[in-house]
């Protein structure tokens, strides 16, 4: 049957109308997938603070943006989020260092050991000067991706053992103790006289509970939520490492939104780091009493036992320049600087 070519042209300009609208609509709207690693347990701080990104954007963008969150490492590891970021398939992840550093390798100095003081100089470093230099840097290897915000990914990292209780860096020589498959932090623990064993974060539990491994760095957090407490029995919290978090976000995205809401995105990222941040430091204290009344012991090292850990520190910074050189010499100098502006 032969069209008309009135009912031709009327079918043409409805779809014109139609698509018109139709592209109206979907410039006006938006969605955001949040990647994360951590679990959606009410312990994991990663999706606490993924959660709180969404809140304020469900509050504050009038329903123009929506927010889908990905945990538990489901769209990849950390170097492929922030692949995906750069590529425009993932709009945020959030990581911990080990996410950019694959790309700037010297920026793993933000693990380096006894390097932060205290809680309230991490947080004011996290507001501070040193994501520009992330930022400028990132220019050049992955222009599409923005550091948005930094946070507490994860409180201290300090030693953690089965048998032997840790009184001071003496203590460690001869143990074996685990770590991840991580240069800097092997060679941390060869600088106190311990033996480093990578093991995989699966099978930790059974490392600490048939002694292929005597005890581990980490956050005492970690142990009670993943039970690890049935084998653990001390706690020497020297705090070496503070675990930073950030959240990644894909620039030209960010910048195909009218500014009202790029900037709804932007503070919804220092909003949820701010949150989880705060989520951390009350875990932190509630996971030292629930560790002690289970029948664990805990030591906070004396000054005197904290000098004894100094040479760590120094050997370690040793390490890094003789790695790292010219361009590492430049970023411990730009962290150094960071970190004393945040001590004040």
């Amino acid at each position: 049957m032969k069209l008309g070519k009135k009912f031709v042209f009327g079918l043409v300009a409805f779809g014109l109308i139609c698509g018109t609208a139709f592209n109206a609509q979907a410039a006006d709207s938006w969605t955001m997938k949040i990647s994360h690693a951590g679990p959606t347990t009410a312990d994991s701080d990663d999706h606490y603070g993924s959660l709180k990104i969404k809140e304020y954007i469900d509050k504050n963008a009038n329903g123009r943006i929506k927010v889908e969150i990905y945990p538990a490492n489901q769209l990849g590891s950390y170097k492929e989020v922030v692949e995906q970021v750069q590529m425009g398939s993932l709009e945020v992840a959030h990581t911990s260092v080990d996410g950019i550093a694959s790309f700037i390798p010297e920026l793993c100095l933000i693990d380096l050991q006894y390097s932060m003081p205290d809680d309230a100089t991490s947080r004011k470093f996290m507001r501070g000067g040193f994501k520009d230099e992330i930022n400028a840097a990132l220019a050049k290897v992955l222009p599409n991706v923005q550091l948005a915000s930094i946070c507490n990914g994860g409180n201290w990292r300090s030693f953690f053992t089965t048998k032997k209780e840790i009184k001071s860096a003496e203590d460690l020589k001869g143990l074996k103790i685990r770590t991840i498959n991580s240069p800097l932090q092997q060679e941390f623990t060869r600088q106190l006289g311990a033996n480093p064993s990578v093991v995989a974060w699966g099978e930790c539990y059974t490392a600490l509970s048939t002694g292929v491994v005597d005890g581990l760095k980490i956050a005492i957090n970690d142990i009670l939520s993943n039970k690890m407490d049935e084998s653990i029995r001390f706690g020497f919290l020297d705090m070496h490492t503070y675990l930073y978090g950030f959240y990644w976000v894909n620039k030209q995205w960010l910048a195909s939104m009218p500014e009202d809401l790029q900037k709804v995105v932007l503070d919804a990222l220092v909003y949820g780091a701010e949150a989880q941040s705060d989520f951390n430091e009350n875990i932190e204290m509630s996971a030292r009493e629930k560790f002690v009344k289970g029948g664990g012991k805990l030591t906070v090292p004396s000054a005197e036992q904290r000098a004894g850990l100094m040479g760590a520190k120094a050997g370690m910074e040793k390490w890094y320049l003789d790695k790292y050189g010219q361009a590492g010499a430049a970023w411990l100098a730009k962290y150094k600087k960071a970190v004393e502006e945040a001590s004040k």
